[in-house]
Parts: C-alpha cells; structure tokens; sequence
C-alpha cells in the first residue's frame, strides 16, 4: 500500500473519535419528535406531501393536497415562507397557454374566477405558485417530500 495514502489513513483514525465525541454534542436524540409536535400543533390535518422551494429548499408548505389529475401539483389552504405579489395571471379556455400574465386592465375586465395573483418565495423570489379568488393556493413549481 501507498505509504502516503496508509499516513493518512492513520490519520483519519487517529482524529476519528474527536470527530465522533463534537457529533455527539450537537446530536439531539429528542429533536425529530420535537419536530413532530411542532408540526402537529402548527400545522393540523393529514398531507399528501410537505413542499419547499426548488431554489432554496425551505419549507413553503406542511398540510396539501395533490391534484388528482395533474402530477407534482398541490393545493393548500395555508403556506409558510410565502408571499403574494402584484403579478396577476389568467386561466380559461381563450388563453393560449393555461397561465399566462395579464395587466391590471385585462384583471379587471376578466371574470375574477380566472384571476389569479403569482406566489413567490418569501426567502429567494422564486415563483412557486399563484392564489385563486377563495385564497386556495395552487402550488406547481415546489420540491415535495412525503
């Protein structure tokens, strides 16, 4: 064996226990169940997944449901780490694509059913979803964890 590579192995031993004694002063053998109660008294109900931003992973929602026809798309009635912006969108039949901006001309003539406001991020700015006219949020551009 290379006698650099066998030093270094000895070495990585030698400080191994030093190593395993620090991992042992930050490890809370209580902190998933703590993390559970949290959830549970925070955020109550069953989940089809728990979503977070594609760009900076934090966590956008804890209590969704998936939408029964279109994969990797969600509804909630609550979200975390997200705000609403000025951006409004339209969905219908006429439109060419199924969400596409609209002015706030184009906002006030359409019927409000098809209006939606664009949900960002509050953490990075990215665009995870838009919000319909009974504050519903539909969520489609997330990571999911169930």
């Amino acid at each position: 064996m290379d006698e650099h590579l066998l030093s270094s192995l000895e070495e990585e031993e030698s400080t191994g226990s030093e190593l395993g004694e620090a991992c042992e002063d930050t490890y809370d053998e209580e902190a998933d169940q703590q993390d559970s109660a949290w959830i549970d008294k925070h955020h109550p109900g069953a989940t089809d997944a728990v979503l977070s931003c594609p760009a900076c992973f934090t966590q956008i929602c804890f209590v969704c449901q998936a939408h029964a026809r279109f994969a990797g798309q969600f509804r909630a009635l609550s979200v975390a780490h997200c705000r609403l912006t000025d951006e409004k969108f339209a969905f219908g039949k006429k439109n060419k694509s199924p969400l596409e901006p609209i002015d706030e001309g184009a906002a006030a003539q359409a019927d409000s059913r098809n209006v939606f406001r664009a949900v960002v991020c509050a953490e990075c700015g990215t665009k995870v979803g838009v919000m319909d006219h009974e504050n519903v949020y539909h969520l489609f551009h997330v990571l999911t964890a169930t």
